[in-house]
């Protein structure tokens, strides 16, 4: 009984304090009228872990992609009235910045996930993101985005890996966490 007790009152404080991180993310939002979407940093010389060598080789192409996508997302599910890319149209207005350093990628192969399939071919996109206010350049949140494609109907398609990475990257500007 003592255990049941104290679970249900756990379960009760952690909902609390969810809500309570929620309330104030709105709020903190709420006080900017733009968001504006960098481009990913890369460090194409760190070679000093296997995972970031990884990450040195992403494309500039698929760097594009992502911020695109990004803009996309958070557009669509109306954040903030504006939404841009930084390196194309700064806002005007008092402004959060989304960016990130890639911390590991791997292409995949469709023809490995079909062919061999128990993981081979995998892709993947690890970025170590942020959110922050645009003029005092302090940071609001941060969180590790990682995005997996293991398989699919025929392999999987190689931009829905991109396409997820994008919901999450909106989901956490949404949330803050």
């Amino acid at each position: 009984m003592k255990h049941l007790i104290l679970t249900i009152v756990s379960g009760i404080i952690l909902l609390i304090c969810t809500n309570a991180y929620a309330a104030k993310w709105t709020v903190t939002l709420s006080e900017y009228q733009c968001i504006e979407v960098e481009k990913f940093i890369v460090d194409r010389n760190d070679y000093s872990t296997k995972k970031l060598e990884r990450a040195a080789s992403i494309p500039d192409e698929s760097l594009v992609s992502l911020q695109h996508k990004i803009v996309g997302e958070i557009i669509r599910k109306s954040i903030l009235p504006e939404v841009k890319k930084a390196d194309l149209e700064p806002c005007k207005s008092k402004a959060i910045v989304f960016g990130g350093k890639v911390t590991e990628y791997k292409k995949g192969s469709r023809a490995a996930r079909i062919l061999i399939g128990l993981g081979a071919g995998k892709q993947k996109f690890e970025v170590q993101s942020y959110i922050k206010d645009k003029q005092t350049g302090n940071i609001l949140a941060s969180k590790k985005i990682v995005d997996r494609k293991f398989g699919g109907i025929a392999g999987g398609d190689e931009a829905k890996g991109e396409r997820d990475f994008a919901e999450k990257a909106m989901r956490f500007v949404r949330s803050g966490k």
